[in-house]
């Protein structure tokens, strides 16, 4: 064989090792890359998995610490089913244990979940499964709420999908504040959608509180107006000249669902949540004057504990998307609203009003849903109890999310980690 024969068989062979070699680095590499794939999505879904494993500790060990009837016999089997309650069906892996024990001070209860999940391609690199856990723990001296949620059902609440949004917001908080299977008694939720005023039900017609002699009408639906001579904006008996004013349908449009006073009924909670419907102007400062009246222990709803219970706290969430539209005025001692006007009456009411909330040491959260005004926006976060009680929501979903953080810091205060 010649020279060049030679060296050219020689390159031909090493050609076709080469190409070999190729074909056999790509296969290693597509493993290794469909492996990275796998791990990226089987730890998302983990983690997914991991936070509601978090959320159903949460409300087991909070709904354990309010049950009465807990002992440390029945502790374990309480915890597993409010835990149950709580998954809502989701899978935490294909098997998952929880461990309830007293604390050892012996005042409260502490959660441990730890769940096995199954991977997928993962399990090609022999991974066969991540453990996720999560602890929580409550104190059995429960930490009670009575909250008020103020929510705006105006007009400009029925574009953009917007009023459906807030039911979904609502409905969360009170899955959230009232877990499935929880004692009832110790959260107590009261409903207000507002708009030009508020409806207290026609239920309530003839109440000692109502003052129906100066209404316009004959057929009330249950929609009243504010009250004159400063009562507006406080929380005063509504007895003798001070009573509600009722107004009527020839003088004002009554489409506004009606208020919900506090309640431990989470399925009519819900139900009152999911039934709100937008129509009307906008005044703040009524909607949050009922929060007040509908956390007070005095007439015309007085569902409320004492001011001066120590194992209470009282909060209100308002919730508005808005400026305030209208101005209110007492002809004859009769209020008549005078609609499209300039915001500046109303907001002067409603700060008025939140600073007279705050002084009753009541917790004031408020949410601007996708408000442009600055001057609004400036108004809800000075009515805030702190600046950190304030959200600036500028889309549906950011407002869910305010929801739910609400929710949580409200829980949070009766969980001790």
């Amino acid at each position: 064989m010649s020279v060049k024969k030679y060296f050219l068989r020689t390159g031909q062979d090493f050609r076709s090792s080469e190409q070999g070699g190729v074909a056999i680095y790509f296969a290693l590499s597509l493993i290794a890359i469909m492996t990275m794939i796998g791990l990226v999505l089987d730890y998302g879904r983990a983690l997914n998995l991991k936070s509601g494993l978090g959320a159903a500790a949460d409300a087991a060990a909070l709904a354990s610490a309010r049950d009465p009837d807990v002992t440390s016999d029945n502790l374990q089997q309480r915890a597993e089913a409010f835990f149950a309650a709580n998954t809502n069906g989701r899978p935490f892996g294909d098997s998952f244990t929880i461990t309830a024990t007293e604390l050892t001070n012996g005042n409260g209860v502490h959660i441990d979940v730890t769940a096995q999940v199954n991977t997928t391609l993962v399990a090609l690199a022999g991974i066969p499964h991540f453990i996720i856990s999560a602890q929580s723990e409550a104190v059995f001296s429960p930490y009670k709420v009575e909250l008020a949620m103020v929510l705006d059902n105006t007009g400009s609440m029925g574009s953009s999908n917007k009023i459906e949004a807030l039911r979904t917001a609502s409905s969360d908080m009170i899955n959230l504040l009232i877990p499935d299977g929880a004692p009832e008694g110790n959260v107590k939720i009261g409903i207000i959608p507002f708009d030009i005023g508020v409806n207290v039900g026609i239920a309530n017609t003839g109440a000692t509180w109502l003052d129906e002699t100066n209404a316009n009408g004959s057929s009330w639906e249950g929609c009243i107006g504010p009250r004159d001579g400063g009562n507006d904006v406080s929380d005063s008996s509504a007895t003798g000249a001070d009573k509600i004013p009722a107004i009527f349908d020839d003088q004002t449009n009554c489409s506004l669902s009606s208020i919900l006073p506090l309640s431990t009924d989470k399925v009519v909670l819900l139900g009152k949540a999911n039934n709100m419907q937008s129509a009307g102007w906008t005044y703040i400062p009524e909607g949050l004057a009922w929060g007040w009246r509908v956390l007070s222990p005095l007439l015309p709803f007085s569902e409320g504990v004492a001011y001066s219970e120590p194992d209470w706290t009282k909060i209100i969430v308002l919730m508005t998307d808005g400026a305030n539209t209208v101005k209110w005025d007492w002809p004859d001692g009769f209020p008549e609203a005078d609609k499209g006007v300039s915001s500046s009456t109303g907001n002067v009411r409603t700060a008025t009003l939140c600073q007279n909330i705050k002084d009753q040491n009541i917790i004031i959260y408020t949410v601007a849903f996708q408000v442009d005004s600055n001057s609004t926006r400036q108004m809800l976060e000075d009515c805030a109890t702190t600046p950190g009680h304030y959200f600036d929501a500028q889309n549906n979903s950011a407002l869910q999310t305010a929801f739910s953080k609400i929710s949580g810091e409200i829980n949070n205060l009766r969980l001790s980690k």
